[in-house]
């Protein structure tokens, strides 16, 4: 009988800004940018938008464990319950130790977007675009923060967790996402979407990580994907990775 964790009801959180890794060596990352080599005006305005980042910020995160009973992996989809998520054999071949999943959202709400907005209405569209990168930056860290949360809902069952996996990555088309948020709670985390599965707030991620005793999470193996614009893609500087 496969164990499964003591609660499978979905959690929500608002993670704490301090722990999360924000500052202007990860911004410039962010940017495109090795540390210490962003133009003096781009510089400049990290170091004043950084401070008023929380002001702004309005993150939200959560996930859900499905009952292993109603998850199926197959060779080009998962089966959970009635519902079906078309992930294609990339995959689901990462996937296929798992014994079950969890289903993940994370989002920077709407304030940041707003902010980006009214910075580039105003003819700021460098500030506009900081902000913009910022808020990228704060969804990622806030689904690595809700990794280390859904590790420790099933570290005492022996499970741990793959990488995380999402629409519109891996030949998994952005459409699912209709069937990936059905499996959650309406307007979960204040994340809806829209009728061409686009997410809103749009500095929002959703998608799944498998779980199991026979899982682990590794490295993001570009060769497994043909997808040439994928972040994943991008040289992460060691000393970012080490903190992260």
């Amino acid at each position: 009988m496969i164990p499964e964790p003591a609660s499978i009801d979905v959690e929500s959180f608002s993670p704490p800004l301090p722990e999360l890794l924000l500052d202007r060596r990860a911004v410039e990352h962010d940017l495109g940018y090795h540390s210490g080599t962003a133009p003096e005006p781009v510089i400049a305005a990290i170091d004043e938008l950084l401070p008023r980042v929380a002001s702004h910020a309005q993150l939200q995160c959560g996930f859900r464990i499905l009952p292993p009973s109603s998850v199926v992996i197959g060779p080009e989809s998962v089966s959970c319950g009635s519902v079906s998520l078309s992930m294609g054999s990339v995959i689901t071949k990462q996937l296929k130790s798992s014994s079950s999943i969890a289903i993940y959202v994370s989002t920077a709400g709407h304030g940041m977007e707003r902010w980006a907005n009214q910075l580039m209405a105003a003819g700021d569209m460098m500030q506009g675009f900081v902000v913009d990168t910022i808020a990228s930056g704060l969804v990622e860290q806030a689904s690595l923060w809700l990794e280390k949360k859904i590790a420790a809902s099933v570290k005492p069952i022996g499970w741990s967790l793959t990488n995380r996996y999402s629409p519109g990555y891996c030949d998994w088309p952005v459409s699912d996402q209709h069937n990936l948020f059905s499996l959650l709670p309406a307007g979960f985390c204040g994340i809806t979407l829209t009728s061409s599965a686009l997410m809103v707030p749009v500095k929002s991620l959703s998608g799944v990580i498998g779980v199991g005793s026979g899982v682990k999470r590794g490295a993001y193996q570009c060769s497994i994907c043909d997808l040439k614009d994928c972040y994943r893609r991008r040289e992460e500087p060691e000393e970012l990775e080490e903190q992260r």
